[in-house]
């Protein structure tokens, strides 16, 4: 195949559902199981390392996760619940992995790989706005793990509650108590850069895919 047919035929495949892709795969498609890879790829990592801080754990989950995808590819279910399904998996395989001895670990910055791009903006604008994600990542760092998987899920890859409640497998209303808690943390913590105003929700979503994240109004009362 030569590079521009190559080029379009990754691009035809990024076109594609998930709901297709699973079933191009089933009649034994590879390159629709490798897109729905490199799709979730980053993602499954950006959860791992959340949870592992450990790189190479993270590498190997989201390895993992598409190894079990494939080998349950005849019953996944497609029709809204792959993305639930896939996290789920890569959490448990993250809670699975053991923390190993002598290894350095990893803040969840190091999975922000992506590039501020834009045709009106100057470069240190650019850097400055890479600087408020290191910032805002390493805050996200502090938070408990509970706290710190449904940020990574709802503002870095896209779920929303009811999505995020299937891989957590807690009621939606929790998960609305996890993030508005998190969000009041990481507020409290970005309170030291007064001079940036710092709003992290707008700072947390990947560029490759940068939206307005769903708005979570405030809920009275502690933590869940």
């Amino acid at each position: 195949m030569t590079e521009p047919a190559a080029k379009r035929s990754t691009q035809n495949e990024e076109r594609r559902t998930d709901r297709e892709l699973v079933y191009a795969a089933r009649a034994g498609d590879m390159l629709a199981f490798d897109a729905l890879f490199y799709r979730y790829r980053d993602g499954i990592f950006r959860l791992g390392l959340a949870i592992t801080k450990d790189p190479s754990h993270a590498e190997e989950i989201a390895v993992d996760t598409f190894s079990r995808a494939y080998r349950a590819l005849a019953r996944l279910e497609p029709e809204g619940s792959l993305r639930p399904w896939l996290y789920r998996v890569a959490v448990n395989l993250s809670y699975n992995r053991r923390p190993r001895k002598g290894v350095i670990l990893s803040p969840l910055e190091d999975s922000a790989n992506d590039t501020f791009q834009s045709e009106d903006r100057s470069p240190s604008v650019l850097a400055e706005q890479a600087e408020l994600r290191r910032i805002v990542l390493a805050a996200v760092d502090t938070l408990g793990p509970k706290h710190r998987i449904v940020v990574v899920l709802h503002y870095m890859n896209g779920l929303n509650l009811a999505e995020i409640a299937q891989v957590v497998d807690c009621p939606i209303g929790t998960v609305k108590s996890r993030l508005h808690y998190a969000l009041r943390r990481l507020r409290a913590h970005l309170s030291a850069h007064p001079e940036f105003g710092i709003e992290p929700m707008t700072l947390l979503v990947p560029t490759s895919r940068r939206m307005v994240a769903p708005a979570v109004e405030p809920l009275p009362g502690e933590p869940q």
